[in-house]
């Protein structure tokens, strides 16, 4: 192999041969900078190949022919190799990315360029601390020159404030080096660490101020909050592509010289390492929070992501042999991630994050754009979200509670403004300026988003050999998702057959691997996807971003369910949030929603992650931290962390349920997608949420936290939730919203029945799993097509449509019978167990309000089919069709599914009461042929079919009889005698329909919880807009916010 000191070599010998050439030869100096990179880059990833794939040992490479103390060393390990790929590759791709502008200021400024990149290197490879010092001189001299690239007027001012800061920085390192070489003797980094082992007591304590300077002038290369305003000053106002150099080469050099310098001060100053980088991860997400900026954006979350790689470093005592999985995996992540924004910023005119809505009509371009958002993010399958993982677990097995809270709270203000920036680029109004695709920029954008994704695959593969993790990227389900980003080229209609295909044909393989409470759920996941996929034939066109999003929550959904271990189900959680969210986001006016929803499922994913995280360090098996460790093993975490473990899990898996307090994002979730979107969120996503609970009380069952029963608050908020929702749904005019808000009370049945904690209970949550998916499914499919005909989801501009669309009107009837469960169909079978299962039960209270919210819910089913299919037709919908057929389908399936699952309930039920014995063995259902009793009574099914039937058909046909001569009511008999109504709809009778309730009942459904989570996000913005003012442009001001951090930080160590 080459040997590495090429690398500076190369770059050094191109600087000097550009010095050379004529000023006019712009092209032969534009191609030798970019030959240079290219080798260096060669032999970068050469050894990274060389350590990686064939195992080969460290290699150090001395200079003057002789070892150190006399000479300097440089070494190339695996860390070396893949910290010169990342500078060589990213200086490459950007030297592309602004070709324009090295050809403008000529071989020059390429000259600075390689010199730049060859000081990055340097920092990595040497193995000097004075040498390191003449490489951070070097990238401050040419970082200077290079933000000069900038056609920016505040690019000269930013270089300025860098160049007084740098020399600030230079002083405090110098300073440092002096004393410590005095204290040690040597200036070599390795023999400095050994020797400050043995350094005499009298000497230590200038020895450790010493070493404070070097470390604190080293953490300042870092950004660090709050002494970073002129890195942010920087970020905005540099050539894009050098701000990718600035951002992941920089970055990655500086983050590697203060892991070698942590070397000498050992393990004493791994906290001060640990607070400053989740101080500035924490706030520098915070005040990116109301940034409208784009470039200014990146650079807080650059200088976030810094933070979090330098708090893994600061717990390298107990990452152990980790630290390199994780602190790697997060600066891979994010030097990609962050170099491919910049230079996609490159293409948008506009700095305002609205802007990035030019890059609609490039799918290219938006599927890099979400490839890197997922990259920083840490989602499934890209590296971040491995060290995620292992952070978290190992942080919870060495009870560092505080630091994962503070860690994952950042991670989450920093999705909330990344893919807030998403929905900005995808729904708000297109600019009138196109992006501009160079040739450069596009190719540096392309390599990145594939680089990303390559990671995504090695990054799973080391999981897989290191710890016996599953490679993501090997799950059928998740390749058979992404597969159909390769098939975006297809008409829509022959991507649903696939769709379709896939999840019938993946069932069919698989179904006999489950147990019946996991096959319920596979069949509603999956058979029910594709009977909802019928719908989508309506569309026409490509559809583009569509199906690979589906597809994404579907792999999800089936990844959640064949989950052995919490890795796998995290992983399926977080590939389903993922998956759902570009769904919703695909509504009208769903913009909001979406993020609403986004936030909310990451935190309740954190929430899952720090549990499971808890729970592998509260198992008595084994050795701490735990592996891998199974579902079933949450059956034997110990006291007192099971409480606590049950709660984190408990509040994760019910955002997803939309309890009461969690479910804010689901009204406008649900009513703002697309027509045959709403029903898979309703009727499969909630799904989800579920069978998390079903796992968590099958393997914890009941637990206590200081004295309370945990399941008895659950049966609370199932009650209360139940009730909240359905009064809630009475008082909508959009017939969508009144659905949306049925489904959180029909949840809160759902988890009332879990909560019960008895063999009907469980039984009958699951009994509401598969009803809602039907009549739910059924109900926002006929809501979705009358709206598709008439334009308008509000029911006061409906009725009488009983006629023009017979089909919808059965739909819908057949539903609200199911779902008020009354005789014949299955919601009254529901409805006889859930009377079962509370009187087995020990607790009343619950009760009364459970049974309040059942004839609320009679009032919405009631308006929801009245003021659409009855009354007086409006005129402008005289000649409207029934809804398109492919809308209408899976509808009639669903009729014929709840007649059928009415009449045989067995079919799904009867395996799942046997296999519910294992955790409650008394309690169940006999079943003796198609009859079921139990203890309290016996329900007949087909008895009861007949019965009803025919005496529905007796008033029926009497009615026809005494109603044939009736006259009808038309649209003009009614009158108003000289009124002027205030607005046209008050004259509608359907307007404003429970008026009466509204007064007497209308402050249980005052938005208090809306309010609370607004004051807290207006907390957070308003709080970060004070506290960037702390940056007011000012040079000077900035190196005296550094001295005052320095000194901060050493008042602090010292206990001050």
């Amino acid at each position: 192999m080459v040997s590495a000191i090429f690398i500076l070599a190369a770059a050094l010998a191109a600087a000097f041969l550009l010095g050379l050439l004529k000023d006019e030869q712009r092209g032969v100096a534009y191609a030798i900078t970019l030959l240079a990179l290219a080798f260096m880059t060669w032999i970068s990833a050469d050894w990274t190949w060389a350590f990686a794939m064939d195992g080969a040992a460290s290699v150090d490479i001395f200079t003057a022919g002789t070892e150190p103390p006399f000479a300097i060393n440089l070494r190339v390990g695996l860390a070396e190799a893949v910290l010169t790929l990342i500078i060589s590759l990213t200086a490459l791709l950007s030297a592309l990315a602004m070709k324009d502008a090295l050809l403008a200021l000529g071989r020059r400024a390429m000259a600075v360029l390689l010199v730049a990149t060859l000081a990055f290197c340097g920092i990595v490879l040497t193995r000097d601390i004075f040498n390191l010092f003449v490489f951070f001189e070097l990238a401050a001299i040419s970082t200077g020159g290079l933000i000069l690239l900038s056609d920016d007027e505040r690019a000269l001012a930013a270089g300025f404030k860098y160049l007084i800061v740098s020399q600030v920085i230079s002083i405090l390192l110098l300073i440092g080096i002096i004393f410590a070489y005095h204290a040690t003797g040597t200036l070599n980094i390795d023999g400095m660490a050994d020797a400050a082992q043995s350094i005499l007591p009298g000497s230590r304590q200038a020895f450790m101020l010493a070493f404070f300077l070097m470390f604190m002038a080293l953490v300042a290369e870092l950004k660090p909050f709050p002494a970073n305003g002129w890195a942010l000053d920087i970020y905005e106002s540099a050539h894009p592509a050098y701000s990718a150099i600035f951002s992941a080469a920089g970055g990655a050099a500086a983050l590697y010289a203060v892991d070698k310098l942590l070397l000498v001060g050992g393990t004493a100053w791994l906290p001060a390492a640990t607070g400053i980088g989740v101080v500035t991860f924490v706030g520098a997400n915070l005040l990116a929070l109301p940034q409208t900026n784009d470039r200014r954006l990146l650079g807080y979350s650059s200088v976030a992501q810094i933070g979090l790689i330098l708090t893994v470093l600061g717990q390298r005592d107990v990452l152990g042999d980790l630290t390199g999985f994780v602190a790697l995996g997060l600066l891979l992540a994010h030097s990609v991630a962050k170099a491919g924004l910049y230079w996609l910023s490159s293409l948008v005119a506009g700095r305002e994050l609205s802007a990035w809505a030019a890059l609609r009509g490039h799918p290219l371009m938006i599927f890099a754009f979400a490839t890197f958002l997922c990259l920083l993010v840490g989602l499934p399958p890209f590296p971040g979200f491995y060290a995620k993982w292992e952070l978290a677990r190992v942080l919870a097995a060495e009870g560092r509670i505080a630091l994962l809270a503070l860690i994952l709270f950042g991670a989450l203000i920093e999705a909330t403004y990344l893919f807030r920036w998403f929905g900005y680029t995808i729904k708000r109004d297109k600019p009138a300026e196109d992006i501009a695709c160079a040739s450069g920029n596009v190719i540096a954008i392309c390599v990145a988003a594939v680089t990303g994704w390559v990671l995504g695959y090695l990054w799973g593969d080391a999981a897989n050999v290191m710890l016996g993790r599953g490679n993501l990227l090997l799950a059928l389900p998740l390749l058979f998702a992404l597969a159909f980003l390769l098939l975006e080229w297809l008409p829509a209609w022959t991507k649903n057959m696939l769709a379709i295909a896939g999840l019938v044909g993946y069932f069919a393989l698989t179904w006999g691997d489950y147990d019946p409470l996991r096959l319920i759920f596979f069949v509603i996941f999956l058979i029910g996807g594709a009977v909802i996929l019928l719908a989508s034939f309506h569309a026409h066109g490509r559809r583009v971003g569509f199906y690979p999003a589906a597809m994404l929550m579907y792999a999800g959904m089936t990844m959640l369910i064949e989950a052995t271990d919490t890795f796998g189900f995290f992983a399926a959680w977080e590939i389903l949030t993922v998956g759902s969210y570009f769904l919703i986001l695909r509504g009208k006016h769903s913009e909001p929603h979406a993020l609403s929803y986004l936030v909310f499922s990451l935190g309740g994913a954190f929430l899952i992650l720090a549990g499971f995280a808890l729970a592998a360090s509260g198992a008595p098996l084994g050795v701490s931290p735990r592996l891998t460790f199974a579902l079933s093993e949450l059956a034997q975490v110990a006291q007192p962390l099971a409480p606590w473990v049950f709660l984190l899990l408990a509040i994760g898996f019910m955002t997803k349920t939309a309890a009461i307090g969690l479910h804010i994002w689901l009204p406008g979730a649900h009513a703002e997608a697309e027509t045959d979107v709403s029903p898979m969120v309703s009727g499969i996503l909630l799904k989800a949420g579920l069978f998390g609970l079903f796992i968590l009380l099958m393997s914890m069952g009941k637990q206590q936290l200081y004295g309370i029963e945990l399941t008895y608050v659950m049966l609370w908020i199932g009650a209360i939730t139940a009730l909240l929702g359905n009064l809630m749904a009475i008082f909508q005019e959009d017939a969508k919203r009144l659905l949306a808000y049925s489904s959180i009370g029909q949840m809160g049945y759902a988890l009332f029945g879990l909560a019960l904690m008895n063999h009907l209970g469980w039984l009958m949550a699951l009994m509401f799993v598969i009803n809602h998916y039907i009549y739910k499914s059924m109900l926002f499919l006929s809501v979705g097509g009358v709206a598709k005909r008439t334009g308008t989801r509000a029911m006061y501009q409906m009725g009488g449509l009983i006629a023009l669309m017979p089909l919808s009107f059965i739909a819908v009837l057949i539903g609200i019978i199911a779902m008020s469960g009354v005789p014949p169909l299955s919601g009254f079978g529901g409805r006889w167990i859930f009377y079962n299962a509370i009187l087995e039960s020990e607790y009343r209270l619950p009760m009364v309000v459970i049974f309040l919210s059942g004839p609320i819910a009679f009032l919405y089913l009631f308006r929801l089919i009245h003021t659409i299919f009855l009354g007086q037709l409006k005129d402008e919908h005289r000649k409207l069709k029934e809804a398109p057929f492919w809308i209408v389908l899976p509808q009639m399936i669903y009729v014929v599914l709840l007649l059928a699952f009415a009449v045989v309930p067995g079919i799904a039920l009867r395996r799942v009461d046997e296999y519910m014995n294992q955790f409650f063995p008394t309690g169940g259902l006999n079943w003796s042929g198609l009859n079921i009793s139990s203890p309290y009574g016996y329900w007949d099914p087909i008895a009861i079919m007949i019965i009803v039937g025919c005496i529905f058909m007796t008033l029926f046909l009497w009615l026809l009889f005494v109603n044939r001569k009736a006259q009808k009511v038309k649209q003009f008999n009614i009158v108003f005698a000289a009124e002027r109504p205030y607005r046209p709809e008050t004259t509608h009778f359907a307007w404003n329909f429970f008026a009466p309730y509204r007064k007497a009942l209308g402050f249980l459904v005052q938005p208090f919880v809306t309010q609370f989570w607004g004051a807290i996000t207006d907390t957070l913005h308003t709080g970060a807009d004070i506290a960037r003012r702390f940056y007011t442009g000012n040079g000077q001001t900035y190196a005296i916010h550094l001295l005052g951090f320095v000194v901060a930080v050493y008042l602090f160590a010292r206990g001050i």
